[in-house]
């Protein structure tokens, strides 16, 4: 009798340390950066027609003989990379840091919802915000974050279906490009310190136009089922297969993180 008393109060007791270790666990994976000092971080982003030049307001895009209108991309899952400020105040070399994400921030919180922005809008630039909050101080050196394929709404909206939409004109000719995918991409900061985080900071995510669209000849670009229009899309009727390929190639290199 006692032997059975004995055995019900160690299942006890191992059953409450087992809950107890769980429920310490969840707590560090929730609180993994509650101990280090944060700031307001905003982070946006936009659309650049040159390598070298951040994004302009009411600047015209036309890259490589294609003019564009309207650019347009889904974005979710945005979580950054950053050095942080204890290990950079230790005088730990950014190249030997083991990079942190900021996970369980009300920034990522935030930046981690489904949104489409739009990057060009009637032929000039233009600047979406895409997430604000708080986030931890230190050197920000990545933005992973996956494209976003919207499937609610209908076909009036040129988004539906698609992760990115660019329209404009080859030549004078309607022209459309777009994706489906939901790529998991990564965007490097524009220096190799990457951008330093130390009170309220924004971000900008640069879509550069000249790197999407490298090494592609719209002049080859055909309307093979003459409908008046260039399709250049997944299983496209125009035969437009090759310059999409490249496109799809060059979208993670094109996307760069800069200092508003």
């Amino acid at each position: 009798m006692k032997m059975k008393i004995l055995m019900k109060n160690y299942q006890k007791i191992a059953f409450a340390l087992a809950i107890g270790l769980i429920s310490f666990s969840c707590t560090e994976d929730d609180d993994v950066n509650a101990n280090e000092p944060q700031s307001n971080v905003a982070l946006s982003a936009t659309a650049s027609n040159n390598n070298t030049a951040g994004a302009r307001i009411n600047e015209r895009v036309n890259v490589n003989g294609f003019e564009v209108s309207q650019f347009s991309v889904g974005t979710k899952d945005v979580e950054m990379k950053y050095a942080a400020k204890a290990d950079l105040l230790a005088g730990i070399s950014i190249g030997d840091i083991t990079f942190k994400t900021n996970v369980n921030t009300t920034f990522h919180t935030e930046a981690s919802k489904s949104r489409n922005l739009i990057l060009v809008n009637n032929g000039n630039v233009a600047v979406s915000t895409l997430a604000e909050g708080r986030s931890p101080d230190g050197n920000y050196t990545e933005v992973d974050f996956r494209l976003f394929k919207k499937t609610e709404g209908n076909e009036n909206d040129p988004m539906f279906e698609k992760s990115l939409w660019i329209a404009g004109e080859i030549d004078g000719k309607v022209a459309t490009i777009w994706l489906t995918n939901e790529k998991l991409l990564k965007a490097k900061s524009e220096n190799a310190t990457g951008i330093e985080v130390d009170g309220e900071t924004e971000m900008v995510l640069t879509f550069d136009m000249s790197k999407l669209f490298a090494g592609i000849d719209f002049s080859t670009a055909v309307d093979a089922n003459s409908d008046g229009r260039i399709d250049i899309g997944p299983n496209s009727a125009d035969g437009n297969a090759t310059i999409l390929s490249r496109i799809e190639s060059n979208i993670e290199s094109s996307v760069v993180l800069k200092k508003k």
